[in-house]
């Protein structure tokens, strides 16, 4: 057999390094669970109900508020997503104005379209101009938006970020309960924020009305649990809960709510030890790689996220993985990320930083002149119509697909995006720009996952004989010197580079309105 168990069993003894989320990391030392199916149940005498707890889930959830410092704690066994759902439909009527900030992960689009929401949309600045990395929201461009809109029902942002950037929340709430509105922080990346001092402080204990996290991104617990935290008295929580039973199954997993209830006991019973012991090494693992000499450690918030830039992110991470054995998180054009977490042992840490020791080479640099200058600050979308609007005419046959060199001032109809991390290039009813079908282009060449577009299967087949072919001229190489192609390589690749990019304009479609 081959099925999906059978590559986890391989994927459990090929000793691969798991730079990635979830936190759990597969070390058994810390956090284990005997055979699943030995214990699957389903609502049964004496196990509670997960939608009209009053048993040992309720008490699971009073368990997580208090750890986390909340006024009320759900499960999330559908995952931050679910809980991203339920926090905006809860605090909004439909048709409200909500202020988004532009990085958003996708889920807060799907929220925006559910309840046929008018987003205004805050950006945040690049902060690394060479990697085009998001870093916080301005509270004054907050405070802007308000000023100029009347009856903005919520506000929602991401802190930390993908790559661990911090807003402040603080200040973002003062601002945003002055208007009477509802802040809401999707801190799916900074659940272990609580648990130690080097960490930012969590949007739970900085104002924030409603605050997501995904705890299976940073702390011991399985893929797919998260919580939903209560943290005021300015919503309506019995509303929030209908959506929070809305956007649960209705079967839910008793192992993932174990899970939950599991990574609360190690923290509550081991958490001061095992912190203390994570950062001692984590700090030292940062001052290592801060002595590299082309691979350049970039400076984030949430010091558990390693962001190095390089040259190009998906070379980078395929060699990591194919030659070193360790699993990065994601790639992206210029950037890499590697996830860290308290259930990290020292030998990941020895290896990554061997690894990377032999990768510094000069050919890794991100240099001047690759520097996207399109990337120092965001270009404001230009919104044509709702996102609403825009998906239902898709729906209704009012679209068209359209090659992406005729893309260019047309109307999308679906969203577009890298994935990971899911954050829209474009969202429904915006106007495709230049920049947004050059970064689309640059994405598929370099080998990332873009989500929402049409590509030919004979053209994708070729994409992907291209990706192995590159890979075998570089693998046959010394693998000292792997990242450095020779120049024959160098000619063959970018010639087939400009071969592919321009079949790229004409292979891909996007879905527009007519």
């Amino acid at each position: 057999m081959n099925d999906i168990l059978d590559r986890l069993e391989q994927l459990k003894n090929d000793d691969m390094v798991p730079m990635h989320m979830p936190g759990a990391k597969r070390n058994m030392d810390i956090c284990s669970m005997q055979n699943p199916y030995g214990i699957d149940i389903t609502e049964i005498d004496g196990f509670d109900n997960f939608h009209n707890p009053a048993g040992i889930i309720k008490y699971g959830f009073e368990r997580a508020a208090k750890l986390f410092g909340a006024k009320e704690s759900l499960f999330l066994i559908n995952g931050s997503s679910a809980g991203i759902l339920s926090a905006i439909c809860g605090a909004t009527n439909r048709g409200d104005k909500i202020i988004v900030a532009r990085n958003v992960h996708c889920s807060v689009v799907h929220a925006i379209y559910i309840n046929q929401l008018r987003p205004l949309y805050v950006y945040p600045k690049i902060i690394d101009a060479y990697c085009g990395i998001y870093g916080a929201v301005n509270p004054d461009d907050i405070q802007k938006l308000f000023i100029s809109n009347k009856e903005v029902s919520a506000v929602v942002i991401t802190s930390p970020t993908y790559e661990g950037m911090i807003s402040d929340i603080k200040k973002i709430s003062d601002i945003v309960h002055k208007y009477g509105a509802i802040l809401i922080v999707d801190e799916a990346h900074g659940a272990h924020f609580h648990f130690h001092q080097e960490f930012p402080a969590s949007a739970v204990c900085c104002g924030a009305d409603l605050v997501i996290q995904s705890i299976h991104k940073t702390l011991p617990a399985l893929t797919q649990t998260a919580l939903l935290h209560i943290c005021s008295d300015n919503i309506n929580v019995e509303k929030v809960k209908m959506y929070w039973n809305i956007y649960q199954t209705t079967s839910p997993s008793y192992i993932l709510m174990a899970s939950i209830d599991r990574c609360i006991t190690i923290i509550e019973q081991d958490g001061s030890q095992l912190y203390a012991r994570y950062i001692y090494r984590l700090l030292n693992l940062r001052n290592e790689i801060k002595k590299l000499h082309y691979i350049k450690l970039i400076d984030t918030d949430d010091i558990s996220k390693i962001v190095l830039c390089i040259k190009n992110g998906k070379v980078f991470y395929n060699v990591i993985k194919d030659i070193y054995n360790i699993q990065l998180e994601m790639a992206s054009l210029h950037y890499v990320i590697a996830m860290t977490s308290v259930c990290d042992t020292d030998e990941y840490y020895d290896r990554f930083l061997y690894a990377l020791r032999n990768l510094d080479k000069k050919e890794v640099e991100m240099s001047n002149d690759l520097k996207d200058i399109s990337n120092s600050d965001i270009v404001e979308a230009k919104i044509y119509t709702t996102i609403y609007d825009a998906l239902n005419k898709a729906f209704c046959g009012e679209c068209e697909l359209v090659q992406l060199k005729d893309s260019i001032g047309r109307v999308a109809c679906k969203n577009v995006c890298f994935y990971p991390p899911g954050i829209n290039l474009i969202n429904s009813g915006e106007l495709i720009t230049e920049n947004i079908v050059k970064k689309i282009a640059d994405g598929i060449i370099n080998g990332l996952e873009v989500i929402g577009l049409e590509i030919d299967e004979n053209f994708n087949n070729k994409l992907l004989k291209h990706k192995a072919e590159y890979e075998n001229e570089i693998y046959k190489m010394n693998i000292k010197n792997i990242i450095d192609i020779d120049n024959n390589v160098k000619k063959k690749e970018e010639k087939s580079i400009k071969e592919i990019n321009l079949e790229i304009y004409n292979e891909v479609h996007i879905l527009c309105l007519k």
